[in-house]
């Protein structure tokens, strides 16, 4: 998250039956750049090119398609209101106070002695994409394996620090059942099968944020329109009657803490 309640940020989830259906689509739907290397949307010094090349064959193969797309998006102060939601439900295990940089953080309680801390915009964007992924179970029914790239910087450095992010996400998911679990890609192929997902955010989230050209914003019409069975576009936002763990309505204290970014006391 960057602190700016007017950015918007996406989550597209591509369901495949097995790697190998991915790999199919993949091959046939994401650009190569001159290397004969698959290209990420953010990547590559030939971006709109291969931007267009994308959207081109996602309209022509729509078709086709025998996977299914949701995309989960919120703006940054909806995605808060989870976090804080969250911290209200749950005071008896989590606190609140800065860290050795000064940075406003939630510390929470794991058990057995244990904690983890986060900056807030960081925890909130960890509570939201657990929410996001708990829609994805829950409502649409999706079970086996999530593979998100989504943390990989997470996975940069040794010690406890490791993949602090996914196994936050993973302990919030295991709160209830059913129980999803994030996996991190480990090896090439599972970091190229994200590739898909990669893109459909990408697309979503720039035609939704208004930063699309008028060729793009008319292609991801075109596909919607096309199958509006296999491609589901949401937002996910939490502006609702909010109740801690005692049954008091916190509302007012959630939506004050969402404007200030942090909560008194």
């Amino acid at each position: 998250m960057q602190g700016d309640p007017h950015v918007l940020h996406t989550v597209a989830a591509c369901h495949f039956t097995s790697p190998e259906h991915a790999e199919h689509w993949i091959n046939l739907l994401v650009p190569k750049n001159r290397n004969g290397k698959f290209v990420k949307w953010a990547g590559g010094r030939r971006k709109d090119e291969t931007r267009d090349a994308f959207l081109a064959a996602c309209v022509e193969q729509a078709s086709k398609f025998d996977f299914s797309v949701t995309c989960v998006s919120s703006y940054e102060n909806e995605m808060s209101w989870f976090a804080w939601a969250f911290y209200y439900q749950n005071q008896h295990l989590i606190t609140q106070g800065p860290d050795a940089k000064g940075r406003n953080c939630l510390k929470f309680e794991l058990g057995n002695e244990k904690s983890i801390e986060f900056p807030v915009l960081r925890a909130g964007y960890l509570i939201w994409y657990s929410n996001v992924v708990r829609y994805l179970s829950d409502s649409k029914r999706i079970n086996g394996r999530f593979l998100s790239d989504n943390f990989c910087n997470d996975e940069v450095g040794p010690g406890a620090g490791k993949a602090r992010g996914v196994g936050f996400v993973n302990y919030l998911l295991s709160m209830r059942d059913p129980k999803p679990q994030i996996s991190l890609p480990t090896n090439d192929r599972f970091f190229q099968l994200d590739l898909l997902s990669d893109h459909f955010c990408g697309f979503a989230n720039t035609v939704w944020s208004g930063v699309a050209t008028d060729q793009q914003t008319a292609d991801f019409n075109k596909l919607e329109q096309s199958r509006p069975n296999l491609i589901e576009n949401m937002r996910l936002a939490t502006d609702l009657t909010i109740v801690d763990q005692n049954g008091v309505n916190v509302t007012a204290q959630v939506k004050a803490a969402v404007a200030k970014g942090s909560v008194d006391g």
